[in-house]
């Protein structure tokens, strides 16, 4: 259940920290589109799971969520199959219409092409996670952000570092993304295997924040933050007993406090 992390290059050892062990509210409009490459077959249309998350308007990342969040809506993932997040969304480059915006490096932000496109894989993470999906593959940011829920979120690095999951129920599960100024939802349309239960614990193993200086065009200024370790325990029963319960550990670095020169 847990994988071994392993540095590929700059931005996938800046976003691994530690492994996982594998195991909001909005409105709910009903799918109408049909079934990719399945013209005769009704969409999914009952309800699994929601998941929202917010950000600040306004900002550069907000145009790589949408980016991202318009690919993903209405994409099916068919029963025993598994979802990769960077096959369906692709590539993160300036050619596709991404833009630089903070992205975590290792204890840093730092603007890069696409940044802020992990809060997309996030909330589609909490939304599996509320599913009861099997989660396959995922990884913590080093760093812990005040948009994801602690110890529940998925990083992501076009290509190396992706989120998978499979379709462990015999139905489709149809994927929903809608979009404001300043949140992002995915809702998960299909048949539920499981009930989930879920429970989180109280932060741990605390670590100082340091002070710095960055430099360039490329250096994004930081308040400071103590690390600390969580745990995620999340819970599955069918027909009220239990199935199976699944821990999700994660270590989140201390954020230094960075004064950009």
């Amino acid at each position: 259940m847990a994988g071994a992390l392993a540095t590929t290059g700059l931005l996938l050892g800046a976003y691994l920290e530690v492994p996982r062990e594998r195991g909001a509210s909005a409105a709910q409009a009903v799918p109408g589109r049909p079934v990719p490459g399945r013209p005769d077959a009704a969409p999914p249309r009952r309800p699994m799971s929601t998941y929202t998350t917010r950000f600040k308007p306004g900002e550069p990342r907000v145009r790589n969520i949408e980016l991202a969040a318009r690919i993903l809506d209405g994409h099916i993932v068919e029963p025993r199959t598994t979802f990769s997040f960077n096959d369906v969304v692709g590539p993160r480059v300036r050619s596709r219409g991404y833009v630089p915006a903070p992205a975590i490096m290792g204890a840093r932000l730092v603007k890069d092409v696409g940044g802020g496109i992990c809060q997309v894989s996030t909330t589609l993470f909490n939304a599996v996670f509320r599913a009861g999906l099997d989660i396959r593959e995922s990884r913590a940011h080093t760093m812990w952000m005040p948009e994801y829920p602690e110890g529940r979120e998925a990083a992501v690095s076009y290509p190396q570092l992706d989120f998978t999951w499979k379709n462990d129920t015999d139905a489709p599960v149809r994927i929903q993304v809608t979009y404001t100024g300043s949140s992002l939802t995915v809702n998960l349309w299909g048949e539920r295997k499981y009930d989930v239960r879920s429970r989180t614990s109280e932060r741990y193993g605390f670590k100082p924040y340091r002070t710095g200086v960055g430099r360039g065009r490329k250096c994004v200024p930081m308040a400071g933050r103590e690390g600390f370790e969580i745990d995620v325990w999340r819970t599955l029963y069918s027909g009220g007993r239990k199935v199976r319960r699944e821990r999700f550990h994660t270590e989140y670095r201390p954020q230094p406090k960075v004064t950009c020169v």
